[in-house]
């Protein structure tokens, strides 16, 4: 190895490292948007079951287990109660919409 190439490994190890811990950075945001489009999905399940046994009570508690900032939308579709959940998963200055929907028939 020449004197003027000394020092190059260093560089390459250096910048693989940065490139696996930006990798690995990017996998954890993209496995929390995954754990918060699950928690969108329990939740639109839970409301859309207590919305068809007309229990106002539950329906105001499975709401209050959205996510932070999630919107949580219930109708009526002829018998059946659809709830869909909202959530915006933001990435620096870019967001998403990540949604998740539950119809449920009334149980009447």
């Amino acid at each position: 190895m020449g004197r003027g190439e000394r020092g190059m490994v260093t560089v390459e190890t250096a910048f693989a490292a940065l490139f696996l811990a930006g990798a690995l950075a990017l996998a954890v945001v993209l496995a929390g948007a995954a754990f918060q489009l699950g928690q969108c999905q329990v939740t639109a399940n839970e409301v859309a079951r207590q919305a068809a046994r007309g229990d106002a009570a539950a329906v105001a508690r499975a709401t209050s287990d959205a996510p932070a900032g999630a919107v949580v939308e219930t109708r009526r579709d002829g018998t059946a109660v659809v709830v869909e959940v909202t959530w915006r998963f933001r990435l620096g200055s870019v967001s998403w919409p990540l949604s998740a929907r539950a119809q449920v028939l009334e149980e009447r």
